[in-house]
């Protein structure tokens, strides 16, 4: 009888103790094996192990960027990560470090955005019920397709996949493609079933999808750049104890360890891809240019079309590059 009583004792206790544990939901769209997924569970892992038991943060897979933002800003999902494109429907200024040709080199993104940009887009996200805890890299987004996509000409009229940011549209309307507007989800079946023939992505994110398994000819276009936010819902956020908001803060990679971490990644997936089949273009300065002649006139009527506070954002950055070329 004592044996029974203590039991049932402990479990009551247990009970209770899981009851009292709230959980934290963060939700992506990374891909199994990918090195953002491997970032999120860094970032899970040193909360979890410095929590106390209180609070347990779990990862949730939500496959489009847009629907995974708005349940962040509703309150259904506590923290959200994607890039600033993907977030773009709820946060339009954020598409003004995507344009397309915006940056000279890595080394100018990654200053200005560093020391200037990063401030106005927090602020950018706070207005809209989200708190910024962490901003890396995703990649430079490339072209890929089914079969050659080298040169700009060679795509006019086909059938590629439009992203759902701005920017993004902007860049394939000027190449004269047939777009067609595809969530991602949607866009891997269409590629298998001949809907659409290529599109583009970042590589470490394309690598681990079915389109390196369908559209194997990826050439490095260097089109845009994609930031990875991080973002919590204010509400949720104001309301936890200051030493756990700390916590979501202090927990969370630093910008350097995920860029390295995506550099380290970068060149071991693309060594794989090609030693398993796949081609990769690497264009020279002036072929490159080539893509960014067909865009870079468009850049101000682009600035001009965003809504909100793009163009002070846009005039910030501006700033920003050149504050770095004047170092240089």
């Amino acid at each position: 009888m004592r044996k029974t009583l203590a039991a049932l004792l402990a479990l009551v206790t247990l009970s209770g103790a899981a009851a009292a544990q709230e959980r934290i939901r963060i939700a992506a769209a990374a891909q199994p094996g990918s090195v953002m997924e491997g970032i999120i569970k860094t970032f899970m892992d040193d909360f979890n192990a410095k929590a106390g038991g209180a609070y347990r943060m779990e990862y949730q897979f939500v496959g489009s960027d847009q629907e995974l933002t708005q349940q962040v800003v509703r309150g259904r999902l506590e923290i959200g990560t994607t890039s600033l494109a993907g977030a773009s429907v709820t946060v339009p200024e954020g598409g003004v470090l995507s344009m397309p040709y915006l940056w000279k080199t890595d080394a100018e993104r990654r200053w200005v955005i560093d020391n200037v940009a990063l401030p106005a887009i927090a602020d950018l996200y706070r207005q809209r019920g989200l708190v910024v805890i962490g901003l890396g890299d995703t990649g430079w987004s490339n072209v890929f397709c089914k079969a050659r996509c080298d040169s700009p000409a060679e795509l006019a009229g086909r059938r590629f996949r439009l992203p759902p940011a701005t920017a993004a549209k902007m860049f394939w309307d000027r190449l004269g493609v047939n777009g067609v507007q595809l969530s991602l989800p949607d866009f891997f079946t269409g590629l298998e079933q001949g809907m659409v023939e290529g599109g583009d992505l970042p590589f470490t994110f394309y690598v681990t999808t079915p389109a390196a398994q369908i559209a194997r000819h990826y050439v490095l276009t260097q089109n845009y750049h994609h930031d990875q936010v991080f973002f919590v819902n204010k509400r949720f956020f104001d309301g936890l104890p200051a030493n756990i908001q700390a916590l979501v803060r202090s927990a969370m990679p630093s910008a350097a360890e995920m860029r390295r971490r995506q550099d380290a990644d970068l060149k071991e997936r693309m060594d794989a891809f090609v030693a398993a089949g796949g081609t990769i273009v690497a264009l020279t300065d002036d072929e490159r240019a080539a893509w960014a002649a067909k865009v870079v006139d468009g850049l101000g009527a682009l600035v001009a079309s965003l809504p909100g506070q793009s163009r002070a954002l846009y005039d910030t950055v501006m700033e920003g590059k050149r504050r770095y070329a004047a170092q240089q």
